[in-house]
């Protein structure tokens, strides 16, 4: 049962990772990270004003010093402003923000070098923007597992204690901060593998009569949105029996 979990909770922050992702992508500099960058003139593998990855790895005519100075740059800026907010989780939109309001960086000269400076400086930043968010959202992801298990166990032994709670009802919440989606699924992913299997005696107070009063103290004590499921797919029987 516990591989199952962990294989769950694995799956879960990856698909929360890349949600996470798009949002930094699409705050990010409004830029795309293209393949191919025009320039000054010129002809580079074969293709007239313009410069591709391969050219810019290249020794030849300043490409790789460019991406060079470019990557040095990003990780800089990266580094001091993700220093100057605590290298907090909570933080994580304002990272973003900054980034995208930060104007890019000038080389210090033209044609093939400043082409691939800005694509090693795009490139540094999006990577490390990725980065960041990945690990923000695993530690986020584990604290809502615990904040998950400690709720589900008030919940049965209070279910147990009185042979079933009343239906709490739903009330829409106001969002967490940035990473509490992270939390979210985190919680309630936790909540229900306790309250369903960790505690034998609690299974009969999540389903049946008490199938909402169940549903409900999930969304209600992780922040879980009404159009997000409680259980997810690898919960159903067939997968567990």
């Amino acid at each position: 049962m516990k591989s199952l979990i962990a294989k769950l909770n694995v799956k879960t922050r990856s698909c929360r990772s890349l949600a996470m992702t798009a949002v930094a992508v699409a705050s990010l500099l409004s830029l795309s990270s293209p393949e191919v960058y025009a320039h000054g003139g010129g002809t580079t593998g074969g293709s007239p004003g313009f410069v591709t990855r391969a050219s810019c790895a290249s020794a030849l005519g300043g490409g790789r010093i460019g991406t060079q100075m470019g990557n040095r740059n990003a990780q800089r800026l990266i580094n001091a402003v993700w220093n100057r907010l605590g290298r907090n989780c909570a933080q994580l939109d304002r990272l973003a923000t900054i980034i995208s309001e930060t104007p890019l960086a000038a080389p210090s000269s033209g044609g093939l070098m400043a082409a691939c400076f800005y694509m090693g400086y795009t490139d540094t930043l999006w990577d490390q923007v990725e980065d960041i968010y990945n690990r923000c959202g695993v530690r986020c992801f584990s604290a809502g597992a615990e904040i998950g298990r400690i709720s589900a166990e008030g919940y049965c032994f209070a279910s147990i204690a009185v042979g079933g709670l009343d239906d709490p009802g739903f009330i829409q919440q106001p969002p967490l901060p940035f990473c509490g989606m992270n939390v979210s699924i985190g919680c309630k992913t936790e909540y229900v593998a306790t309250a369903t299997f960790d505690i034998p005696a609690c299974h009969r107070y999540t389903v049946g009569l008490f199938e909402n009063t169940f549903e409900n103290s999930v969304r209600q004590d992780c922040f879980v949105p009404a159009n997000v499921p409680i259980e997810d797919g690898a919960f159903n029987e067939s997968v567990l029996f």
